[in-house]
């Protein structure tokens, strides 16, 4: 978890990865998702429990990535900006990163996750999502991207509840939530 005196690493980390995003696949973050303001704006706060939850992955004391998870509608989250920098790729970062946020998701009450990723551009973190158990769901937001997949995963101690998809949206229908 990202802890006070890193705050200000993790902001540059996460601008880092909106350029890269911008780059890479003509993408504003800032603008193309309906919630990502606050996110850019003021991620200590976006990204801090109940809702949220933003981790760090250090090189030493150097940071080279971070992920979040944030609630997106009930025990329904959202992993959010898997990033790991240039210089920190090729240790086992982003792997580790897909773990802490499994971790922080199930402590955070949650019993899916969900993600979207262009799997050409983001090949790595595609297959580290893959290898940790997500499949593809119904889509919950047009990025307008061509390419982009949407991943979801159920997640530990949630097996005792089941929700039933919407048909249209694909989100969970919190009423259908239900013990099994």
């Amino acid at each position: 978890m990202v802890n006070r005196r890193d705050w200000a690493a993790a902001a540059r980390l996460l601008a880092e990865h909106r350029r890269w995003v911008a780059d890479a696949l003509d993408l504003d973050l800032g603008t193309a998702h309906p919630d990502a303001g606050g996110e850019f704006t003021d991620p200590s706060r976006f990204y801090r429990p109940p809702d949220g939850v933003l981790v760090m992955a250090k090189s030493g004391r150097r940071p080279i990535g971070v992920v979040g998870v944030h609630r997106y509608a009930g025990e329904v989250g959202e992993l959010k900006r898997m990033y790991v920098s240039p210089a920190g790729r090729g240790r086992g970062a982003g792997r580790g990163l897909v773990a802490a946020a499994l971790e922080a998701a199930v402590e955070l009450g949650l019993a899916e996750l969900w993600l979207q990723t262009e799997p050409e551009t983001m090949s790595v973190a595609y297959r580290l999502y893959r290898e940790a158990g997500f499949v593809d769901i119904a889509p919950y937001h047009d990025l307008g991207v061509t390419g982009v997949v949407t991943l979801g995963l159920r997640l530990p101690g949630a097996s005792d509840r089941t929700h039933e998809r919407h048909p249209r949206t694909g989100l969970s229908d919190e009423s259908a939530v239900r013990t099994a």
